[in-house]
């Protein structure tokens, strides 16, 4: 595993991957990201697929594509310019790359304890694949772990919920991707929990994800931020009002629930109870009867309902 691959490379690769055909041009690689290039072709982590059969002009420094054709006499694809006659144009510049997604899994796993197999299976061709399934932390079990990209895209999204359908977990299922934090969809997956695989990379290693964040992330022992109101980690699991008061959830239902009113508190915003229950799929008619005595018990003394929209109050 190289060492030799920096955050602005890892961005570079994780922005291709989310891009819809999952390729770049080698024009904008030799141009705009010559030095990370370099890394992840090093690396085995770009392979080129193909050329592409324009350019822009390397002569008249017009921007619009122009056709290329092939001269055996030059042995290369080039163009005639009015001003500068027959120009060459470079095989790297026509090249077309994709990311190598069964070496950047191979490589975002290199630190996870996987139990042994053959590398990565693709669920959803070029979309999703299986990574295996791994021991986080001190869990009885292994976790079965999964990589998606382009969840925002709501064809994509769509596909992942009929995949996880099919291929039901008993436990909780880790969906790693190449989308940001700021780009996830806000419906909940039932059963899985979504890791932005940027938040997740040990830098000093590459590509390799740090065991030590997934299983705090997975605990949700990521240490609350003690000016924050209200503190939930990315597990849903547990939720912290004012420092000092600590509520778990184990039900999807729950934590789909409190995600939404956590995320309302934090942009000013309201909602009524049945705009909650679908959110969360739960047939319950009322909040109380969603999150049973106990817990409405401990949640409602920092809920309050004002015209029929509920929110937090701590």
């Amino acid at each position: 595993m190289p060492s030799s691959i920096d955050r602005k490379a890892v961005e570079l690769l994780l922005a291709i991957s989310e891009s819809p055909t999952g390729k770049i041009a080698g024009t904008i690689l030799s141009d705009y990201h010559a030095g990370s290039s370099i890394q992840l072709l090093a690396a085995n982590l770009l392979a080129a697929c193909g050329h592409l059969p324009a350019t822009a002009s390397l002569a008249d420094h017009d921007d619009e594509p122009i056709s290329l054709t092939w001269s055996a006499e030059r042995n290369g694809y080039g163009y005639f310019s009015p001003s500068a006659g027959w120009i060459g144009v470079p095989k790297e510049r026509l090249a077309l790359f994709s990311v190598n997604h069964p070496a950047l899994l191979a490589q975002m796993a290199v630190q996870l304890d996987l139990a042994a197999r053959g590398g990565a299976t693709a669920l959803i061709p070029d979309l999703l694949w299986e990574v295996g399934d791994a021991r986080i932390g001190r869990r009885r079990q292994r976790l079965p772990i999964w990589f998606a990209r382009r969840l925002p895209d709501r064809t994509v999204w769509n596909q992942i919920i009929e995949a996880a359908r099919r291929r039901p977990t008993t436990q909780i299922r880790v969906l790693l991707t190449s989308t940001p934090a700021s780009r996830l969809p806000e419906q909940p997956l039932p059963g899985h929990i979504i890791v932005p695989m940027g938040d997740m990379i040990d830098f000093g290693a590459g590509l390799a994800i740090r065991p030590d964040v997934l299983t705090a992330l997975l605990d949700g022992t990521t240490p609350a931020d003690t000016q924050e109101r209200l503190y939930l980690p990315p597990s849903g699991q547990q939720l912290v009002i004012n420092g000092n008061v600590t509520i778990s959830f184990k039900s999807d239902i729950h934590i789909a629930i409190v995600r939404k009113l956590v995320q309302g508190f934090k942009d000013g915003k309201r909602f009524g109870a049945r705009e909650l229950l679908d959110h969360a799929q739960s047939s319950a008619k009322t909040l109380r009867q969603a999150f049973g005595a106990q817990r409405w018990a401990a949640l409602e003394p920092h809920l309050k309902s004002e015209n029929g929209l509920w929110g937090f109050e701590p």
